[in-house]
């Protein structure tokens, strides 16, 4: 038996309209190349089958310059999983990724992959996630994007609650 998770903690979600919103914080990740990401819900609420709302949750990932602590909020039982012993973060290869909206679906792709499209843009590792989080949104896998992003968005979700739980 395997011992239940630690409840997420409150914290501040900055917006970038400026808005700010408590969301719950449920883990932090350092990423091979040294930066930290944590896992949040967004409490929301989300239409029902029969036309009625019921509450819900979104879940992303995002930086620490998208996070504000809560004073008074401790954060010391926030699951914590640093970048693996023994790697340089330092020596870390930088990833590039590429958004190919071209193609149907639109595709993320590591840069140079030879599948993707010569209109291919540029994008940051995050926002290859926030891309991947949208439907109809794929990670190639001709190349390292589904290897490397999609275990980062699967991450934790073996430990989400559907409502009622």
């Amino acid at each position: 038996m395997t011992a239940p998770a630690p409840p997420p903690a409150a914290i501040t979600l900055l917006l970038p309209d400026g808005q700010e919103l408590r969301v719950r914080l449920y883990e932090r990740l350092q990423m091979d190349t040294g930066l930290w990401v944590f896992r949040i819900g967004v409490p929301l609420w989300q239409t029902t089958e029969g036309g009625g709302v019921e509450p819900a949750e979104y879940g992303t990932w995002v930086t620490s310059a998208q996070l504000r602590p809560i004073p008074g909020v401790a954060l010391d039982q926030v699951p914590t999983h640093r970048n693996p012993a023994g790697r340089a973060a330092a020596t870390a290869t930088p990833w590039v990724w590429v958004l190919d909206g071209r193609a149907r679906p639109t595709t993320v792709h590591a840069e140079g992959c030879p599948l993707a499209t010569d209109r291919a843009v540029p994008v940051k590792t995050m926002d290859a996630l926030d891309a991947l989080g949208q439907p109809g949104t794929v990670a190639c896998t001709g190349c390292d994007a589904a290897e490397t992003l999609l275990p980062i968005l699967a991450h934790g979700q073996e430990d989400a609650h559907a409502p009622g739980d």
